[in-house]
């Protein structure tokens, strides 16, 4: 189909014409690579009424479409067929069934034949354009023509002796008699491309909300409309207040233009992220900003440590005064930030068709009353009606939105093609008016909604919503007086249904448990700083934003979650490190070892140090030692041991916050103990000085006692008394034979 959609988008580009049967067909050439001679290739019919298919007696009956032949071989020129059902389709299954049937085959039987006329030839790769004119006279519905009604209407083309194909399609016969009509609420989501950035840039603000831009398109296309409900991304409010001075002229003025729309209005989660997924990954509460980073340079004149409003886990802050262009007296805050006076400030709108019983629970636990489901979602019993749209879902306040209406309206806004939007609008008229025709006494309000995966694809959204607001048996309803049904003494009471469980799918709720964890573990890490808000406020504003509904079915998604997987790893286990050392060696009793952390962060971090000994070698002294480290550096620490023996011994290092939170991996350090070396130099040394000492005294006590000796010698001693004239004089002086022991 995409093939063939690019086809249909190359003709209206270079100005395809709808050409009567008979005359030259304006063939539009497809490229080379559209050219397919695959045979289970097959040409595709395009038809529509005009008008959205309504018809009234009298008119002529005006068909419009595209026959695009994507084969190798040319489609002879042949007949075409319109036929129609004269019966009026009264079950809304029965028309889904018509328009998209399981299978066609020329057997068929499609209904009366109200025209036959010829076609022209079909070439190779090439879509031609045609239009068929049914006079008013040929179209005759008998018995039935006095009854309103949708009939099904079909174009079947033949040529070289087979079927080429047939287009069905619908419209809705008014003979004047008419039915209430259907009441229809429109819900739109304002948001804008996805983005893992929980911030829009401001270049790309600037272009969403310039002219023709994303937001600007959406806003033009609803603005004031009666019946349009609003879904308001708060991540489009935070991002153009959080500038400041620095916030585009076109962005102030698209959100003053926002805050003036009388349309109801009520918040989707930041980002519009899914609500039902992080439900079913156990998140143990709605997910909410939990800070943004302010530059106070933004705001002249507020003092940057002006006090703000402390983080809030409500989902629907109360509003406050902006704060955009430094006009308000206090920088903005968490909740300023995301403000907004809503209608309705508690709904929840998970993904159509992804909740489950618990959700609701989680919704209401979380502040949200109200939950906008898709009809898959939920089952009437044996109802043989579509119901109004206020149910209650066991205890549960629901919306509850008609999917296949919603598929219609979707067909129609992103239409590439002329011929497909027609399509659409006729397929749509048809479907409210068989739902109108169910009970033509009763009014009942419905709720549609658009579709939120591919913001900006609605093309043809104001084409869309005019053609709508003209169909007679549809009218306008607000969400507000939708969801007045559950208002004490309503006079509508609510429907009775039953939750039919649609868990979103395995493999996404088990992306969306690791990323919930990877946030928690990069919480748990932030306690090193002296503002956690640093990590952990951008952490939670990138986890929204790759939560976001616009990621459905981008294959991009899954290389965007692994880049936030990796980052917050990066922040646990590698930004805060103990530097690594060589062995160390002790050789005294009482060392202190050092011990070197670094930090790669752009802030100062604070760290406790924490040494474990395995054995009893080495004594820990303190074994926690408080350590700041500047932003971008290192620093050096010394914790305090005590060595009992000598031997090798490894000792662990680690690191923890002031939480007592772990903080990287720890690490092994190598010490070579060798303190017996210090006790024996000890003991030469005390030797040594207790041998120069006791000489010391040795030789004062020897001397003393020499010089009382001779003092005391006895005077009758004869001096002149000389040694025998043989004996040679010497100069030794005589020896006291007393041994004196000192």
């Amino acid at each position: 189909m995409r093939l063939f959609t690019s086809l249909f988008a190359v003709a209206l580009a270079i100005g395809a014409v709808i050409a009567p049967v008979g005359a030259p067909a304006i063939a539009v050439a497809a490229t080379p690579a559209a050219v397919q001679a695959a045979d289970d290739v097959k040409p595709v019919l395009t038809f529509a009424p005009a008008a959205n298919g309504s018809l009234g007696p009298g008119q002529d009956l005006v068909i419009s479409g595209t026959v695009a032949n994507p084969t190798a071989k040319a489609i002879p020129a042949g007949t075409a067929s319109v036929v129609l059902n004269r019966s009026a389709v009264r079950l809304r299954a029965d028309l889904a069934g018509w328009l998209a049937p399981a299978s066609t085959s020329a057997d068929d039987s499609l209904g009366t034949e109200v025209l036959s006329a010829p076609t022209p030839e079909v070439p190779a790769g090439r879509t031609v354009p045609m239009q068929f004119t049914v006079p008013a006279a040929s179209i005759d519905f008998g018995s039935q023509a006095s009854v309103w009604g949708s009939r099904t209407l079909a174009v079947r083309i033949s040529g070289g002796g087979s079927e080429v194909g047939q287009a069905r399609s619908s419209i809705v016969w008014n003979p004047g008699t008419g039915v209430q009509p259907t009441r229809l609420g429109l819900v739109l989501p304002l948001t804008v491309p996805q983005s893992a950035d929980g911030l829009i840039p401001t270049d790309l603000l600037a272009g969403y909300t310039s002219d023709g831009g994303v937001l600007t398109r959406q806003l033009d296309a609803v603005f004031d409309q009666p019946g349009i409900a609003i879904g308001i991304d708060p991540r489009i409010l935070a991002s153009i207040r959080i500038l400041g001075n620095s916030t585009p002229p076109s962005a102030e003025a698209w959100l003053q233009r926002l805050e003036s729309a009388t349309n109801d209005t009520f918040p989707l989660s930041y980002a519009d992220s899914d609500l039902a997924a992080a439900s079913q990954a156990k998140a143990t509460r709605l997910l909410v900003p939990t800070s943004f980073p302010v530059d106070a340079t933004q705001f002249p004149g507020i003092p940057s440590s002006t006090p703000t409003t402390s983080p809030t886990t409500s989902p629907n802050p109360a509003p406050t005064a902006p704060t955009t262009g430094g006009t308000a007296d206090v920088l903005p805050d968490l909740v300023s930030l995301q403000a907004f006076d809503y209608s309705l400030p508690a709904v929840a709108w998970p993904a159509s068709g992804s909740v489950v019983e618990a959700d609701l629970d989680g919704f209401e636990t979380g502040g949200l009353t109200t939950t906008i489901l898709g009809s898959g979602n939920v089952g009437y019993g044996d109802l043989d009606y579509t119901p109004s749209s206020a149910a209650l879902v066991g205890k549960h306040q629901t919306l509850v939105t008609d999917d296949g209406l919603s598929a219609y309206l979707d067909a129609a806004a992103e239409a590439p093609t002329p011929a497909l939007w027609s399509k659409a609008m006729s397929d749509l008229s048809s479907a409210i008016a068989v739902i109108s025709l169910e009970r033509p006494a009763a009014a009942r309000t419905l709720l549609a909604t658009f579709d939120r995966s591919r913001p900006g694809a609605d093309v043809r959204l104001t084409q869309t919503l005019t053609a709508l607001a003209a169909l007679p048996w549809a009218a306008p309803a607000s969400l507000s007086e939708v969801d007045s049904a559950f208002a004490s003494g309503s006079a509508v009471l609510p429907a009775t249904a039953t939750l039919v469980a649609r868990p979103e799918s395995a493999d996404r709720i088990a992306t969306v448990t690791t990323l919930l964890a990877s946030e928690a573990a990069a919480g748990s890490f932030a306690s090193v700083l002296n503002d956690p808000t640093q990590i952990t406020g951008e952490r939670r504003l990138s986890l929204l934003a790759l939560l976001s509904n616009s990621w459905t079915g981008d294959d991009a998604w899954a290389a965007e979650t692994k880049k936030y997987l990796a980052k917050s790893d990066r922040f646990v286990t590698k930004s805060v490190t103990i530097a690594r050392s060589s062995a160390t060696v002790f050789t005294s009793r009482n060392s202190p070892l050092p011990i070197t952390v670094t930090n790669d962060l752009p802030w100062p971090v604070t760290v406790y140090v924490t040494v474990r000994s395995p054995s009893n070698i080495i004594t820990i002294d303190n074994d926690r030692v408080e350590l700041v480290v500047e932003a971008q550096s290192q620093a050096k620490t010394t914790v305090p041991v005590t060595s009992n023996a000598n031997g090798p011994v490894t000792l662990t290092v680690s690191l923890t916050s002031a939480t007592n939170v772990q903080i990287t991996a720890p690490a092994a350090i190598d010490v070579d103990v060798q303190a017996q070396w210090e006790t024996a130099f000890t003991a030469v040394v005390a030797a040594l000085v207790i041998g120069v000492f006791g000489f010391g005294i040795y030789r004062t006590i020897a001397k003393r006692r020499k010089a009382k000796r001779a003092k005391d010698a006895p005077a009758d001693a004869d001096p002149t008394d000389k040694k025998p004239t043989d004996e040679k004089p010497t100069d030794e002086k005589p020896t006291d034979e007393t041994t004196t022991t000192p």
